[in-house]
This record gives C-alpha cells, structure tokens and sequence, in this order.
C-alpha cells in the first residue's frame, strides 16, 4: 500500500501539466483572438499533434471544438460575449439571477455570456479574505493554547450545522483542513476552513491537551493517525470530466490521478482512511459511464452496501 508523503514521480509531473495545459487550452479557445492549431501548440509549447489530442479531451469533456473559415480553432457557444461590453454583459446577467433563475435556459445564457469570470473574481477575492481571517483567528489560538467556537460549522458526515467548540491543535493540505480536538465528541478530527460560516476566540484555555491526536488527512481529507497506513483503498477509472470534477472537489486527490496507459481517461489510485466520501463522488455518477470501480473489493461492499463506509477516524 503506498505511504503517505512520497515523492512524485517524473510521470505524476507530466500528468500534472498536461491536465494544466488542457485547462489552458480550454481558455485560450473562450477568448479572443482565435488561433489555429499551430499557434495553440506554439502558445502551449507542445507539439500540433498534442493540441489536436487536447481537442479530444476537450469534446469529451462536453465542449463544442469548431474551426472558422481562417483554419482558427474555438469553442462554440463561447463568442456571445463579444458582443456586449463587460457592463452590458453584467446588467443582463444581474437581471437573469433577480427575476428568472430557475427559468430553464437561465444557465445556459449566463454561461454563454461568460459573465462569471468577472463576478467570480470578486467573489474569490472576498472569499479569500474571509478564509485569512479564519487562519489568522485559529492560529491565534494554536499559539496562545486556547479553545475557538468554529461558527454554523457544516458537515457533510451529520448532515446538519451547529456550532462547535473545538481546541484547534493545527493545520493540514494548505491550510484548507484544521486539524481540532471536538469537545461535545471528545474526538481529534479535522474541520474544512470553508466549511466554517466564522471563528470566534473564547479567550479561554484548552482543557484536553492530554487527548489531542497527531492526524493527517487521507486525499479526501479524512484523519488517520500520523504514522499509520489507511486501512482502505479504492481504484476509479474516470473520464476526463469526472476527473476535473474530482480535482475541484477533492484537490488532495490529485497526486493520485494519472493518465490512462490507453484512452482518454484517467485512474484514481490510492490509499484512504474512510470509504464515505469516495462512495458519495460515485454515487452521483451512478448511471453514467463516467466512473468505473475496478477496487478494491472492501470499497465495492461500501457500494452495494453490504459494508459501512468508516474504515478510520473520520472527518467531522
């Protein structure tokens, strides 16, 4: 079973800027000005047959690749904008969501409009500064040893959101996890950050150093004990569109997706502490050809299940 905290290989390396290069292709064929193959592959400094390898990762992934009467490559659906000024744009998109979101083409104009980008942006920098607070209140904490309220925290395990009162111990994959002995559960687990509607500082001292456990998280951010192997492990091929989704949803799972030997997919492959999260991703997928279970036979159990899905310590 691999350990946690290996070095990457040159082919993860690889994989890794492939799948970043496709991201950028994807771009460079939304906006203006429209290139041609060669060009793309100049602009990506891969090879024109590489590029058109990328055309077929993107139509699996649902986009429309077109080619204008100038030999130029883009995605279809994506000129609209070019039409309206970034305000123009904006005003119609602001009508959309106030009077008609739930109208059945409401996505389709705005993601036509491409007006998310601007508004994305804004909205990531205030989420930002909201995540840095976060880090700051808590790392104040950590330093002077006392307990925090995390504020409407949400689960994803319980399904419901309270307030918790935890003794933050420290942080994991980024700052994206804390790592935090619970009180009411008297359990180390660790809590997302962008889970946590806000911090408050008790300026009280924490009371359960003596139970605090070392953690590290699996790669879909569930706790097992710093030193320990996780006791389970899956294997998913995926097409490229569920393996995008997986890389938004699960960022830590990236290390572990590589390109197919053959085909357009991908294969997941790795060790994890709890079986729910992964069983939850396949389930949404459940009907589509997009995830594939090859392993392991304790996971499929979880699947059908046959099996209940902790295998380890879990994640509040």
């Amino acid at each position: 079973m691999a350990k946690q905290g290996r070095t990457r290989t040159a082919s993860e390396d690889y994989n890794q800027r492939s799948i970043e290069r496709v991201f950028r292709l994807v771009k460079l064929m939304r906006r203006s000005p429209r290139r041609t193959p060669d060009e793309l592959a100049e602009v990506l400094d891969v090879s024109t047959r590489t590029v058109y390898r990328y055309f077929n990762l993107i139509e699996a992934l649902g986009f429309v690749v077109r080619r204008d009467s100038l030999g130029n490559m883009y995605i279809a659906g994506s000129e609209l904008k070019e039409s309206f000024t970034e305000e123009e744009a904006d005003l119609i998109a602001e009508l959309i969501r106030q009077h008609v979101p739930h109208h059945p083409e409401a996505n389709s104009i705005l993601a036509k409009l491409d007006v998310f980008s601007a508004n994305t942006e804004l909205e990531s920098t205030s989420l930002q500064r909201e995540q840095v607070n976060r880090i700051a209140a808590l790392s104040e904490a950590i330093q002077r040893g006392e307990q925090v309220l995390l504020v409407g925290y949400q689960s994803a395990n319980s399904q419901n959101i309270r307030d918790r009162v935890v003794e933050p111990v420290g942080f994991a994959a980024n700052y994206s996890l804390l790592s935090g002995y619970e009180v009411r559960s008297r359990t180390t687990k660790f809590f997302r950050l962008d889970r946590m509607g806000g911090v408050e500082l008790l300026g009280r001292a924490q009371e359960h150093t003596s139970q605090h456990q070392d953690l590290i998280p699996d790669m879909f951010g569930f706790a097992m004990a710093a030193g320990d192997e996780a006791q389970g492990h899956i294997r998913l091929n995926l097409t490229m569109k569920a393996a995008l989704i997986m890389r938004t949803e699960y960022p830590m799972c990236i290390p572990h997706l590589r390109l197919q030997d053959a085909g357009l997919g991908f294969v997941l492959d790795g060790p994890v502490a709890d079986f729910r999260a992964p069983a939850r991703f396949v389930q949404g997928f459940m009907g589509s050809e997009d995830v594939e279970v090859i392993g392991s036979e304790a996971f499929v159990a979880v699947l059908n299940g046959d099996e209940e899905g902790e295998v380890s310590s879990p994640r509040a």
